[in-house]
């Protein structure tokens, strides 16, 4: 196999130097043309576009978003981006310190759990997008010298706004009407495997020991990474971070689309709800007979085989590995190898 060609790059992000490196290849062949598709959105609509990259803690969004900022300016014929960050939407540290979030049934300070989707002011966000696609406006930061809010702070003044971001598909309460704000959104996944040592190294340089890293390692950011991939909406592209920090494309699927395993993914039921099926249930009640059976039984076979090739196409396409499809759609190994014959 041929060997990547790291490219090295000092980039300063929230005050801080940081060396990161990039494979050549990939910045040609995947961050380079996903710029190009966006100035051409953006130039079709003729508006500021704004696009979500969403991914669990621990991917290196907010480096990557620089990155494709710092790219777009390399090119005349690409439109310039302008990279934000959603931490600037944090609740203020006064209001962290004095309230608490339920987790688990019980009542825990926010302060634990910082980072959390409920750690957000979500309004505060809404309001923001609401007014980004038609005017300028400032954007707050936050500041990691202090641990608080800034507002007010950047000047948005680019036609394309690159929104990094763990929550911004996230498919649950407050959270669902951030999606819609969004042209285009970019997700990228990850082996939670891969990111746990990459979260605690970064706790671990933030100043904490190994054991406190691996403490809240356990309390709170693999809990958020579970439920960044398990509960975010499907995004328009997909990339997949490799366990050397590379980055490659996985096409329009998300690695754990949201469903209802209940209802979707178990033995499917017969019973239907929805107006366009209600009426082949009225048949079914009304048939005499062997014939209200064959169509409770054909319509099972229907679900069953359609589950089947989903889950098949996940596996064969790469979007997930045989380990990630037992565990989210709780398979034992032979059920999934009788899938996947």
């Amino acid at each position: 196999m041929e060997e990547k060609a790291w490219r090295t790059l000092r980039l300063t992000i929230n005050g801080l130097g940081h060396k990161v490196r990039y494979n050549q290849e990939t910045i040609d062949n995947l961050f380079l043309p996903f710029l190009r598709r966006m100035t051409k959105l953006q130039r079709e609509k003729g508006t500021r576009i704004v696009v979500y990259l969403v991914a669990p803690p621990g991917t290196g969004k907010s480096t990557l978003a620089l990155l494709l900022e710092k790219l777009s300016l390399t090119d005349s014929a690409l439109e310039p981006v302008q990279a934000l960050g959603l931490d600037g939407f944090h609740y203020h540290a006064d209001y962290i310190r004095t309230h608490t979030v339920e987790r688990d049934g019980k009542q825990v300070p926010m302060s634990l759990v910082k980072g959390c989707p409920e750690t957000f002011d979500v309004e505060h966000l809404l309001a923001k997008l609401a007014g980004l696609r038609d005017s300028d406006c400032r954007w707050p930061i936050y500041d990691r010298t202090t641990h608080d809010v800034v507002e007010e702070v950047i000047k948005v003044r680019r036609s394309i706004v690159l929104l990094e971001g763990n929550w911004l598909l996230l498919g649950d309460d407050r959270w669902l009407t951030v999606r819609n704000f969004a042209d285009y959104s970019l997700f990228v996944g990850a082996e939670p495997q891969d990111l746990k040592e990459r979260l605690i190294e970064r706790k671990i340089l933030g100043g904490k020991s190994r054991e406190e890293a691996e403490i809240f390692y356990r309390n709170s950011d693999r809990i958020n990474v579970e439920r960044v991939l398990k509960k975010s909406w499907p995004a328009d592209e997909t990339w997949q971070m490799l366990s050397d920090g590379d980055y490659q494309l996985r096409g329009k699927m998300m690695p754990n689309r949201m469903v209802n395993r209940d209802v979707l993914w178990k033995k499917p039921d017969v019973t239907i709800d929805n107006s366009l099926l209600s009426g082949i249930n009225r048949r079914i009640s009304a048939e005499p007979g062997d014939v209200g059976r064959l169509y409770k039984n054909g319509y099972a076979e229907g679900l069953s085989h359609a589950r089947k090739a989903i889950l098949r196409k996940l596996y064969q396409d790469g979007t997930m590995s045989s380990k990630a499809i037992m565990e989210t759609f709780e398979l034992s190994d032979d059920e999934l190898q009788d899938i996947l014959k």
